[in-house]
């Protein structure tokens, strides 16, 4: 007999939502605080009442940051309908918008990681 491994449905939720989310940002929004932003990840939460989005933009700083939270908020609606007419839900699940910082400490990281290599084998 084969084995299923757990797939828990807010996980396959989320999956939908990201998908459905990132394609509409991504096609369909025109808001020029969006530009350059990449949805990373969407969690949900295991009532299935929150969706928490986060996104990821490159070169970013508080203020830009801060404005494409607040697209995104305004276009929580067009979203929200987005994913309605995708997936059939008792509930639509708010939307909550989190800025995914794991890439900047990651490129951190690799920079500390380099200059210590250069410290230990000076050229010259």
């Amino acid at each position: 007999m084969k084995r299923h491994i757990p797939y828990d449905r807010s996980a396959r939720l989320a999956d939908q939502i990201y998908r459905i989310v990132s394609e509409t940002c991504y096609n369909d929004l025109s808001d020029p605080r969006l530009e350059g932003v990449q949805i990373t990840q969407v969690r949900m939460t295991k009532d299935l009442r929150t969706a928490r989005v986060y996104f990821h933009l490159l070169d970013a700083d508080e203020p830009r940051i801060d404005a494409a939270k607040r697209a995104l908020m305004s276009a929580r609606g067009f979203l929200k309908r987005a994913v309605g007419q995708e997936v059939e839900l008792k509930y639509m699940p708010e939307f909550e918008f989190f800025y995914d910082d794991t890439a900047d400490v990651r490129e951190h990281i690799d920079e500390i990681f380099e200059k210590l290599e250069r410290k230990e084998h000076p050229e010259g």
